[in-house]
């Protein structure tokens, strides 16, 4: 009884600090323009959040979901490799290669490297702009090495570390780094709820050139609550059926007013087949809704997503594809 109440208590603690992080992190940073802000962090990668509507902070166990929490590396207890594909308009692409491995004793170390190309753009002269006089391809790059433990039996924790590398044009290209903290909580231990807490992209601004004066992009810093539940769990006594539902609520900590919400299901069938639908609503310098759909489908130690976001971008609607596996 002790040792729950300590983990219990232990667990509010932890969101007690994430939450006076977010709160106090604008007292810093609330000269930072929102809308300047290193946009490309917040792209999202992973075709099962995605599906779900990007709702992923409290979902643990999947290295896809790290990207919104580290903390759900902490259940891992596979060897986990993922490729990602994001292929946007504009001839936007993004490549995502990752790999989380369980080291006994110590916990799950991840490394990612995320590739965004926006394919090659010509280049016109000022007076003549029907003739091409070069291109530019620019792109950018974030690297990740993760970190996340179980505390206790429910309770884990997980950081992550990132270079981030971002390439206009010529001498227009430039470096930072940034972090990323997270909880995971499973309160009850008789019920399939989880609770989730991050915050993200903390760290310097970027700076792409380097003339005195030069305006620099603060990086996307973010908080992130969420909650999941399994909504089958005490209905269904067999592991067959899962109905899962996740709710994500997201603040911008440089204008804390600045909300946006993700809403998504997964209903799972023998662990082979999921179907998923998600609901966006996301506030970036103006507020965008719109749906997502997904499918995976799961065959030994290996498992295919797909997902669709519809009406999110206003440029055009996004595919993600994702393979994985648990070895």
């Amino acid at each position: 009884m002790c040792t729950r109440r300590a983990a219990l208590l232990h667990g509010w603690r932890i969101l007690a600090v994430i939450a006076g992080t977010a709160v106090l992190c604008p007292v810093v940073a609330g000269a930072q323009d929102f809308d300047r802000e290193t946009a490309f962090l917040l792209i999202p990668t992973g075709a099962r959040p995605v599906g779900m509507g990007r709702a992923a902070t409290a979902i643990v166990g999947d290295l896809q979901n790290a990207q919104w929490n580290p903390a759900s590396l902490g259940a891992l207890d596979s060897f986990n490799p993922l490729v990602s594909s994001y292929d946007g308009p504009l001839e936007f692409v993004v490549t995502k290669f990752a790999a989380a491995v369980p080291i006994s004793g110590f916990g799950v170390v991840a490394l990612s490297a995320e590739v965004q190309s926006f394919g090659d753009i010509p280049l016109t002269g000022l007076d003549s702009p029907d003739v091409t006089t070069g291109q530019i391809s620019p792109n950018n790059l974030v690297a990740a090495l993760s970190f996340g433990r179980r505390l206790v039996q429910r309770l884990s924790f997980g950081v992550a570390a990132k270079l981030i590398r971002s390439e206009l044009y010529g001498q227009l290209e430039g470096s930072t780094f940034g972090f990323d903290a997270g909880l995971h909580w499973a309160p009850l231990a008789n019920v399939p709820l989880q609770l989730g807490a991050s915050v993200l992209n903390l760290g310097p601004d970027l700076r792409l050139d380097d003339r005195p004066g030069a305006e620099t992009q603060p990086l996307p810093a973010r908080t992130r609550f969420g909650l999941a539940y399994d909504a089958l769990g005490h209905l269904l006594p067999e592991d067959g059926f899962q109905l899962l539902l996740a709710l994500d609520l997201e603040h911008a900590i440089r204008n804390f007013a600045t909300a946006s919400q993700y809403f998504g299901m997964e209903l799972g069938v023998w662990n082979t087949l999921f179907v998923r639908g998600g609901y966006i609503s996301e506030t970036l310098i103006e507020t965008n809704t719109g749906t997502t759909l997904g499918l995976g489908i799961a065959v030994g130690a290996f498992r295919f997503d797909l997902a669709r976001e519809l009406g999110v971008n206003q440029l055009g609607d996004e595919t993600h594809l994702s393979l994985s596996a648990m070895f």
